[in-house]
C-alpha cells in the first residue's frame, strides 16, 4: 500500500475545523444590525464582495463559518477581521491571515472549502504544514 499524498497546496494536515452558521440567523443580524454586523465580522474586500450579491446573507454566513473553521483549526484567539477569504476568478476560496492569526499560523497554509443552501453555510479549513518545512 503506498502511503496517502499531501494534500493539494501543502504538506502534512496540522489541524482541521468545520463550521456551520444557519443563514436566517445571519440574515437578521443584518437586518437588525446591518453596517455595526458587517463592519464587526467582514474585512473591506469581503464586505464588498458580498454586498454586491442580490442575497448577501449566504455569502456573508459561509464567510462567518470559514472564520470559525479557521479559528479551530489556529486553536482559538484571534479576531475575524484577522481572517481574510479571498476569492480567484475561478470562484475557488482561500484564507489570507494578518495579525495573531498569522502568528498562530506560523507559516503554515489553511485549505479552505465553503459551501451554502438557503438555510445554512457550511465551511471546512484544513491547516497544513508549507511544502518543505
Amino acid at each position: 500500500m503506498q502511503p496517502p499524498l499531501p494534500p493539494p497546496g501543502g504538506g502534512a494536515v496540522v489541524a482541521v475545523g468545520v463550521d456551520l452558521t444557519d443563514v436566517p440567523r445571519i440574515r437578521k443580524a443584518l437586518g437588525e444590525f446591518p453596517e455595526r454586523f458587517v463592519k464587526r465580522i467582514l474585512t473591506e474586500s469581503e464586505a464588498v464582495y458580498c454586498l454586491s450579491r442580490p442575497d448577501p446573507a449566504p455569502h456573508i454566513a459561509a464567510r462567518f463559518a470559514a472564520k470559525e473553521a479557521v479559528i479551530k483549526c489556529l486553536g482559538g484567539g484571534v479576531a475575524f477581521k484577522e481572517i481574510c477569504v479571498e476569492r480567484a476568478m475561478s470562484g475557488a476560496p482561500s484564507i489570507s491571515l494578518t495579525g495573531k492569526a498569522a502568528e498562530k499560523a506560523a507559516g503554515r497554509k489553511i485549505l479552505i472549502s465553503l459551501t451554502h443552501l438557503p438555510e445554512i453555510a457550511c465551511a471546512f479549513a484544513v491547516l497544513v504544514e508549507s511544502v518543505g518545512s
